[in-house]
């Protein structure tokens, strides 16, 4: 009832950050995955020459945001918008002409920084600061269009390349984010200065959910988000806590070819598996939401790993391929927990007007983990160290990440002046 009622008080803004969550999927691993075959087959790349080029673009990209995200806490967040959406649109418009690797690589990189990095920045970071009392619930109806892009978007865009091509087809994504996405986003949005105003300095914030006006405490502040986020012990026990889940599922999902031979299982379960882990990340996201509002992202961060790491252990012990799919749903709640924790946790460390800076700071740490855990478990495998190996090794690093956080929270740690550690 009360995500009903809050789409009831608040639809454009809402909707404003589905909107950016639905386009990041053009410059998302997962939608570009698609293309890889085709581009490499166009360019006369090999699989490791492709997985290796992406790898470096992607630690590039992540490298970048934190100089380029900040600056969503000083400008109008249409005109952000605006610019991401125009760039991530450049980036489709590239890849579908590149002709050279080195054309590809500058595409990537527009694609990945645009997309995966600022299109995401802009949907969590306006709704996170727009919202105060109910922010946990209006996160996971933002985080709403990962999902639902992941969803529609794969069949969609597999049957245009059957029939146009793949350069058409991602040229077409661009011609789309132009035609359809960006007058959607001023259509939203427009007519709402406060949604659109950087937040002040110098004045106290009041975010606002329509059901419930709340004034935050006096945030003035001369730092940037970097150094205050920085001097705060919780954040160095809990950023090992930030780039766990990335950095296990994407090297999980990378390897998921050698986890199935290993157990002989048939690579379709894990297909098969992703409609679950769909399925429970929205459930994880919504159910989140309310748990945030009531208790605090910062409470609930410590224990939010605890259903991969369930996940994991049964893909240790089980050789059953029905395993995969309670695995994959189990991976799909941790996902649903992360998304809307990760964003919901830093208005309870820094002033509403430092939250670009510290998310793009704190998002490149997870893009850079991405890019790694791929690359780490490679080496074990290289090393014939076994799967069973390996994923107890996963296990007991993410329990000693989760104790980590979970200390974090005791008596003594520092807490940034002047913020609320409830949110709102």
């Amino acid at each position: 009832m009360q995500f009903i009622l809050l789409l009831r008080q608040a639809p454009r803004q809402l909707a404003f950050g589905a909107l950016h969550s639905f386009g990041s999927s053009f410059g998302q691993t997962f939608l570009i995955a698609l293309f890889v075959p085709f581009i490499s087959a166009s360019l006369a790349l090999n699989e490791t020459e492709f997985a290796n080029i992406y790898a470096g673009i992607t630690i590039g990209s992540a490298l970048c945001l934190p100089v380029v995200g900040r600056w969503i806490d000083k400008v109008d967040i249409l005109s952000y918008s605006l610019a991401t959406m125009g760039l991530l649109a450049l980036g489709c418009l590239m890849i579908a002409t590149a002709s050279n690797v080195w054309w590809l690589i500058a595409a990537l990189f527009v694609l990945r920084l645009a997309g995966q990095g600022l299109m995401t920045h802009v949907s969590m970071t306006g709704i996170a600061r727009y919202f105060s009392r109910h922010r946990g619930r209006a996160l996971a109806i933002a985080s709403f269009g990962f999902p639902l892009a992941e969803a529609i978007l794969p069949a969609t865009l597999l049957a245009m390349i059957a029939l146009f091509g793949w350069r058409y087809t991602y040229g077409a994504a661009g011609v789309f984010i132009v035609l359809i996405l960006i007058p959607l986003a001023i259509l939203l949005i427009r007519s709402d200065a406060r949604f659109r105003s950087a937040p002040s300095k110098t004045t106290p914030q009041t975010p606002k959910d329509s059901a419930t006006a709340q004034t935050e405490p006096d945030q003035t502040s001369a730092d940037t988000g970097h150094p205050r986020l920085f001097r705060s012990v919780y954040v160095w026990f809990c950023m090992p806590m930030l780039a766990t889940p990335p950095l296990v599922m994407t090297a999980l999902f990378f390897h998921q070819g050698a986890i199935a031979n290993h157990k002989g299982i048939d690579l379709g379960w894990f297909a098969a598996g992703f409609t679950v882990f769909a399925i429970t990340s929205v459930l994880g996201a919504f159910g989140s939401g309310p748990l945030i509002d009531k208790y605090s992202a910062r409470r609930l961060f410590p224990w939010h790993l605890i259903p991969v790491m369930i996940g994991v252990l049964l893909l240790s012990l089980g050789s059953q391929p029905v395993m995969i799919l309670v695995y994959m749903g189990l991976v799909g709640i941790t996902t649903g927990f992360a998304t809307t924790l990760r964003t919901a946790i830093i208005p309870e460390l820094v002033p509403l007007d430092e939250i670009g800076a510290a998310r793009s700071t704190l998002t490149a740490i997870m893009v850079l983990a991405s890019a790694m855990g791929p690359a780490i478990y490679g080496w074990m495998f290289a090393a014939d160290i076994s799967i069973e190996v390996m994923l107890g090794l996963t296990i007991g690093g993410m329990a000693i990440v989760s104790v980590m956080s979970w200390i974090s929270e005791r008596p003594g740690f520092y807490v940034p002046p002047g913020v609320n550690p409830q949110g709102g």
